[in-house]
C-alpha cells in the first residue's frame, strides 16, 4: 500500500489529483462568515499597504518628497512585512488564525494612527516600517484559516475571494475614499488617516468575535507548521518563484496606477485635487472593485472548474502572468486616454491578483494544516522581491523622465521595471515547476 505522507520526501507530496479520493464531511455554512470577515481584516492591511498612495501628493508637498523617497515609503513596509511573515504564519498554524489575525488587525489600527502623526520622511518611514510588522499577520493567518473551513472543490474561489475582495475594499479605501475624505469632510490628510485607524480597530474587535480558526471536531493547530526539509522541495520553489512573479507586479502597480491616472488626468489640463480623485476613481473602480474584487473570484471559480476538467493550476497561473507582462507592455508605451487606462488597469486588476490561486495550489499539495506557514515562507520570498522592485522603481522612472517622449515618459521605467520582475520569476518558476516534475518521475510514490 502506499506509503502514508510522512514517510514521503517533500518532492514527492501527493497534489490534488494524486491523492486518495476520500468523502470530505459536509462543508459547514459557517465557512462564508469566516470568509466576509477574513476579507474585511484582509481589506484593512490592504489600506496600511497603500495608506499613502492615494495622498501622495498632498504627502509629497506637506513633507517635501520626491518620487524615490515615495517610492521608499512603500518598500520599507514590505521589508518588514517580509521579515515578519514566517513568524506569524508558524504561529497561525500554531495558535489558530482567530487569535493571530486579531492581534494583526488592531496593530494596524495603531500603527496606521501613528503615521498620522509623521512630520518628517524619517517618521513616515518608522511608522511604515511597524505598519508592515502589524500588517503580515493577516493574510497568511486567513489563507490557512480559509483553506481549513472550505473544501477542495472550493479552494480556487475561497482563496481569490480573500485576496481579491479584501484587496479591493482595502485599496479602494486607501485610493478614493481617503482622498476624498481629506478634501471634503476631514481637515487634511492626517485627519482622514485617523478616522481610517478607528474604522480598522473595530474591524479587529469584529474579527475577535466572529472569526473561528477552524470548523467544529477539525484540527485547528498543528504541531510542526513548517519542516525545513521542505527547502529542498522544487514544488515548493516553484510555486514561491511564481507566487514571486505576481508579488513583484503588485507592489510596483498598486501604488502606481492611480498617481499616473493623476497626472494623465493633469495632462489633459485638470487641476490638481481634480486629478487626484478623478485618478483614484479610475484605479477604484477598474483595478480595485472591477479587476481585483469581481474578476479574481470569478478567475478562482474558473480554476476550481478547470483543475475538475484536469487542467492544472500552474498552467492557469502561467496564462495569468503572461497576461500580465503583455499588459504591463502596453502601459510602458504611454497610454494616455482614460477609457484606455481603464480597459488596461481592469485588466491587469485580474491578471497580477490572481496570486491567490497558489495558496490554493499549497492547500491542494501539502494539506490545509500547514498552509499558513508554508504560505507565509512564499510570501516571505515574494515580498522581499517586490520590494527591491518598488523601491527600484521610483528610481527607475526618474532615470528616464528626461528622454524624449511624451510627457508621463517617467512612468515607463516604473513598467518596464514590473515586466522584468514578471518575466525572471515566471521562467525560473517554470524551470523549477518542471524540476519537480523530473524528480516526481524519477522517484515515484512507493508501494509496499
Amino acid at each position: 500500500m502506499l506509503k502514508s505522507p510522512a514517510n514521503l520526501t517533500p518532492s514527492r507530496h501527493r497534489t490534488i489529483d494524486e491523492q486518495p479520493r476520500i468523502a470530505e464531511p459536509e462543508p459547514s455554512p459557517y465557512r462564508w462568515v469566516v470568509l466576509v470577515f477574513g476579507i474585511l481584516g484582509y481589506a484593512a492591511t490592504l489600506f496600511a499597504r497603500q495608506n499613502y498612495s492615494g495622498v501622495q501628493k498632498f504627502i509629497a508637498v506637506d513633507v517635501h518628497l520626491d518620487k524615490g523617497s515615495l517610492g521608499l515609503l512603500g518598500s520599507v513596509f514590505f521589508y518588514s512585512y517580509a521579515l515578519f511573515q514566517m513568524p506569524w504564519g508558524v504561529a497561525s498554524d500554531r495558535w489558530g488564525s482567530r487569535s493571530i489575525t486579531t492581534i494583526g488587525v488592531i496593530l494596524v489600527a495603531v500603527t496606521t494612527a501613528g503615521f498620522a502623526t509623521g512630520r518628517t520622511a524619517g517618521q513616515l518611514l518608522f511608522w511604515r516600517g511597524a505598519s508592515g510588522i502589524a500588517g503580515a499577520a493577516v493574510y497568511v493567518a486567513m489563507a490557512g484559516g480559509v483553506a481549513r473551513w472550505f473544501p477542495r472543490g472550493e479552494r480556487g474561489l475561497s482563496q481569490t475571494a480573500l485576496g481579491g475582495v479584501g484587496g479591493a475594499l482595502g485599496e479602494s479605501v486607501a485610493f478614493f475614499v481617503l482622498p476624498a475624505m481629506s478634501i471634503y469632510i476631514a481637515t487634511g490628510w492626517r485627519q482622514a488617516t485617523n478616522m481610517v485607524a478607528a474604522a480598522i480597530a473595530v474591524v479587529g474587535i469584529l474579527c475577535m468575535i466572529f472569526l473561528r480558526s477552524s470548523p467544529p471536531n477539525a484540527p485547528a493547530t498543528t504541531r510542526k507548521p513548517f519542516d525545513a526539509a521542505l527547502l529542498a522541495d522544487p514544488q515548493l520553489w516553484a510555486y514561491t518563484l511564481l507566487y514571486s512573479g505576481f508579488i513583484m507586479a503588485i507592489r510596483i502597480v498598486q501604488p502606481w496606477i492611480a498617481v499616473y491616472a493623476a497626472d494623465v488626468y493633469i495632462e489633459r489640463g485638470d487641476g490638481v485635487k481634480a486629478a487626484v480623485l478623478s485618478g483614484g476613481l479610475l484605479a477604484v473602480v477598474a483595478y480595485s472593485l472591477l479587476g481585483r474584487g469581481v474578476g479574481c473570484p470569478l478567475a478562482g471559480r474558473a480554476s476550481d472548474v478547470a483543475v475538475k476538467a484536469g487542467l492544472s493550476r500552474t498552467a492557469v497561473v502561467v496564462l495569468w502572468l503572461a497576461s500580465a507582462f503583455v499588459l504591463l507592455g502596453l502601459l510602458s508605451r504611454g497610454v494616455v486616454a482614460p477609457w484606455s487606462l481603464g480597459l488596461i488597469a481592469f485588466l491587469i486588476g485580474v491578471s497580477i491578483n490572481s496570486f491567490s490561486l497558489i495558496p490554493a495550489s499549497v492547500a491542494d499539495t501539502y494539506g490545509p494544516q500547514r498552509t499558513a506557514s508554508i504560505v507565509s515562507f512564499m510570501n516571505m520570498v515574494a515580498q522581499f522581491a517586490g520590494a527591491t522592485g518598488l523601491a527600484v522603481s521610483g528610481y527607475a522612472g526618474i532615470s528616464l523622465s528626461t528622454q524624449a517622449g511624451h510627457g508621463l515618459a517617467e512612468y515607463r521605467g516604473i513598467w518596464l521595471s514590473a515586466m522584468a520582475g514578471v518575466a525572471v520569476m515566471t521562467l525560473l518558476g517554470l524551470a523549477m515547476q518542471w524540476r519537480a516534475g523530473q524528480t516526481s518521475r524519477s522517484q515515484p510514490f512507493s508501494t509496499a
